[in-house]
């Protein structure tokens, strides 16, 4: 039940600004986020299990997330997370398109939703046997487990709902609403964004925020557990360190 929130060339500085929460069986172990070689060098937290990620930023400027779909659940088939670590090796969505098409061919995979964008462009991938692909739009965007933007998605129409009219006029902002609204229990006709049921729920938090030219403020921030719960911690080092998309 992950769900992403992506404000898209809407945010002074920052064209491309996301917030994702990873519900997931509270027992599966996962490390924060970290450096890692590549190539492309990439930062991303780590499934412990498995040794795949759900969400990283890679040096060519490329981000990715990845939230499971219903409707297959074969014990054989490849992890979903390792998935991700072939689409971080991408300088751009449609790049990151030929490597799922070439890695759904040559493996078998439980079915997924992918997002994947830079400041340029954003890209929504579906999968459910056949790999289907929509365009991000300016503005707000959502990865729900049902897909992207999604009409009818209840955690869309809540997003919706919560963002309202919004303009954010700084970076600074635009993280501030991502942090009340992954925290977000459901109220008057809204459901929780933050999620709590027997033995899972919402297991983490990451907010990832490039900035257009100044690599010394690209975020990341990072809720190990519930963000209701959990503070978020500051990884942004890494990023600035990483500097994605730098010409």
């Amino acid at each position: 039940m992950c769900t992403l929130i992506a404000w898209f060339h809407t945010v002074p500085g920052y064209d491309l600004i996301i917030g994702m929460n990873r519900d997931e069986d509270r027992t599966r172990p996962a490390e924060p986020p970290r450096a890692l070689p590549g190539p492309p060098p990439f930062v991303a937290p780590r499934d412990a299990r498995a040794g795949g990620t759900w969400l990283g930023v890679n040096q060519l400027g490329l981000i990715a997330a990845l939230s499971n779909r219903r409707g297959k659940a074969s014990t054989t088939a490849k992890s979903r997370g390792l998935l991700m670590l072939e689409v971080l090796k991408a300088a751009h969505p449609r790049a990151a398109e030929i490597a799922i098409e070439r890695e759904v061919s040559a493996s078998e995979y439980n079915f997924f939703n992918l997002f994947a964008a830079t400041r340029q462009e954003l890209r929504f991938f579906a999968y459910e046997g056949q790999l289907r692909m929509s365009r991000g739009r300016e503005g707000l965007n959502v990865l729900t487990n049902n897909g992207g933007n999604v009409d009818g998605d209840e955690k869309v129409a809540t997003i919706r709902a919560l963002a309202g009219s919004a303009e954010f006029p700084s970076g600074e902002k635009a993280i501030g609403w991502l942090e009340s609204t992954l925290r977000h229990h459901g109220g008057s006709a809204t459901v929780p964004l933050c999620v709590h049921f027997p033995g899972g729920g919402t297991v983490s938090s990451t907010i990832l925020a490039l900035h257009n030219a100044d690599p010394g403020q690209h975020i990341l921030l990072y809720a190990n557990g519930s963000p209701c719960e959990n503070p978020y911690r500051d990884y942004s080092a890494l990023v600035r360190q990483l500097n994605p998309g730098a010409p």
